[in-house]
């Protein structure tokens, strides 16, 4: 592929992400949502935030497998312990990570 090609590919999904989007907005900005659609609504990010989680978790090699022989499904487990207890993202970010390295000495890869 040239670079050319590439650069108006570049361009033309641009643009239609943009349309996409703007017609989105541009459809829905004067109307309210129903009430049901709204409150499901709120469920998007956190889904969607389990599902990359997830996959990073349990997904190796383009399989799903539930092993707990490697340190990340455990610094995962502090995280969510942390974020039980704090409700504080960035103590939750830190004792996840900090859990990662240290366990990361302990299960050799």
């Amino acid at each position: 592929m040239s670079t050319t090609t590439l650069l108006l590919l570049l361009v033309l999904v641009g643009v239609l992400t943009y349309l996409y989007r703007y017609a989105m907005i541009g459809l829905f900005a004067s109307r309210s949502l129903p009430g049901w659609l709204h409150a499901l609504c709120r469920h998007i990010a956190p889904a969607s935030f389990a599902a990359l989680t997830a996959s990073a978790l349990f997904v190796a090699g383009g399989e799903v497998v539930f092993a707990f022989d490697t340190p990340r499904p455990w610094a995962a487990l502090v995280a969510v312990l942390v974020a039980w207890r704090t409700r504080n993202v960035l103590a939750t970010i830190g004792a996840g990570m900090a859990a990662l390295y240290l366990l990361k000495l302990l299960f050799p890869t």
